[in-house]
């Protein structure tokens, strides 16, 4: 799949649970489903998926063929990335930084002019992900986690 055959839209309210189910498969978080629906209500706008075009649309019904998805929210006066994702399969196709772009976007249409993210410690991948997309490390959270894994801040200006 390449970047050609990706949509990035509005997550619709139909897709919800599949965005749940992704983000519990993907995240090592201890966010419930319940946390993540509350999340969803109060910044819906900032909740976007990744879909192949060369399958369709399918926001109806109880597959909507999502690859992906960005989860953003507002806290303290700038835009916040709570949760990222991308399929294991469509990995390194550009998915990824599809969502972060059209993120930046949303917020700086809205006025915010930075983004921010939390990161495990552990996760080399993610990390090097966000460095190679001009997110710049600004401190560590110790304890962060439920399980107590440490977590970097990373900011990037839109």
């Amino acid at each position: 799949m390449t970047a050609r055959g990706i949509e990035i839209r509005k997550a619709a309210d139909s897709e919800l649970r599949d965005i749940v189910s992704m983000w519990k498969r993907n995240i090592k978080t201890a966010n419930t489903a319940t946390d993540i629906v509350t999340l969803y209500r109060y910044f819906k706008k900032y909740f976007l998926v990744a879909t192949p075009t060369d399958m369709g649309n399918n926001t109806g019904g109880a597959s909507s063929n999502i690859i992906g998805f960005v989860a953003g929210a507002v806290r303290n006066g700038h835009g916040h990335i709570s949760g990222i994702a991308v399929d294991n399969e469509c990995r390194r196709n550009e998915v990824g930084r599809q969502l972060l772009k059209a993120e930046a976007a949303n917020f700086l249409a809205d006025g915010f002019d930075r983004v921010t993210l939390e990161v495990r410690i552990s996760n080399t991948g993610a990390i090097t992900f966000y460095e190679t997309h001009g997110y710049k490390r600004m401190y560590t959270i110790k304890g962060y986690y439920a399980d107590g894994e440490d977590a970097i801040v990373y900011e990037v200006k839109i």
